[in-house]
């Protein structure tokens, strides 16, 4: 009976040394950019990931303005393309793999236009195999690649936008 309250107290002890040694080393959980502005207005086509998912991030930090006018931050998504390439064929001419692009330019300006990010592109590939024998596994597979890759492009315009020299 000796045994149980022991054992809860080894794993305790066990717990609260992983605990403090993780707090020791500096971890982290990672949180969302801190962005160095007031407010910002994004200016993206209809349709855009990239400027859809900025908006969230923004309006979630309640730095987003819904007007161009009065914004102390413009930022600037364009050129938002992506592309499917055959990567390599079978013996047979089967596609065997594809890859997938995805690129879209950003840029950022304050109230009075001075460029504050230069136009910059972000550009991301992935890679996947294809089997004609799972069309259906293989199309769901392309759709998360594709969200991934703009989760991706989302986290690396916060980090260029938490940079900003105002």
């Amino acid at each position: 009976m000796a045994l149980f309250p022991r054992r809860g107290a080894i794993q305790f002890l066990a717990i609260l040394a992983v605990a403090s040694l993780l707090g020791g080393c500096g971890f982290q959980l990672r949180d969302q950019a801190q962005l160095p502005f007031a407010a910002a207005y994004v200016d993206a086509p209809g349709g855009s990931a990239l400027g859809e998912g900025l908006r969230q991030s923004l309006r979630s930090q309640g730095k987003l303005v819904e007007m161009r006018e009065g914004a102390p931050v413009r930022i600037k998504v364009s050129g938002e393309a992506r592309q499917k390439n055959i990567l390599s064929l079978s013996g047979g001419g089967k596609v065997r793999e594809f890859r997938l692009e995805y690129r879209v330019d950003l840029s950022a300006y304050d109230a009075v236009g001075t460029q504050l990010i230069a136009p910059a592109q972000i550009h991301l590939t992935r890679e996947f195999s294809y089997n004609d024998d799972r069309v259906l596994a293989k199309e769901s597979e392309e759709a998360a690649l594709n969200l991934a890759m703009e989760q991706d492009a989302l986290r690396q315009a916060l980090r260029r936008l938490s940079y900003l020299k105002r």
